[in-house]
């Protein structure tokens, strides 16, 4: 679940803000927050599935956080270089899927033949 808070965080942020700027009702507001909620858990499926499939991979939750921060930076990043049109944010969300998939088979702690 870290993985997937740190990827809300980012995804929450621009949310924040425009919900400042505008001014809309409050059922708004509660409706575009938790439309943001669902969103955002679509592409952490994608770990899931790897984790159903026997990932390995093996990280503390610090870093697990880390990489979800990193991976909603990725995407933020992808339609603000223009790389992406808003017109394109299924891929979008298949990039971040395929990058949540790929987060559960990494592993950064140490084993007993490492040392």
């Amino acid at each position: 679940m870290y993985l997937y808070f740190g990827y809300l965080l980012v995804q929450l942020y621009p949310l924040v803000i425009k919900l400042f700027q505008l001014n809309i009702s409050i059922s708004s507001m509660l409706f575009s927050v938790v439309i943001v909620f669902l969103w955002s858990f679509i592409p952490f499926i994608g770990y899931w599935l790897a984790k159903l499939l026997k990932a390995k991979g093996k990280v503390s939750e610090y870093t697990l956080f880390i990489f979800g921060v990193s991976i909603g930076v990725v995407e933020n990043a992808l339609f603000y270089f223009d790389f992406l049109t808003n017109k394109q944010s299924t891929i979008g969300t298949f990039i971040v899927f395929c990058l949540f998939f790929i987060a559960a088979y990494i592993s950064t702690n140490k084993t007993d033949s490492d040392s």
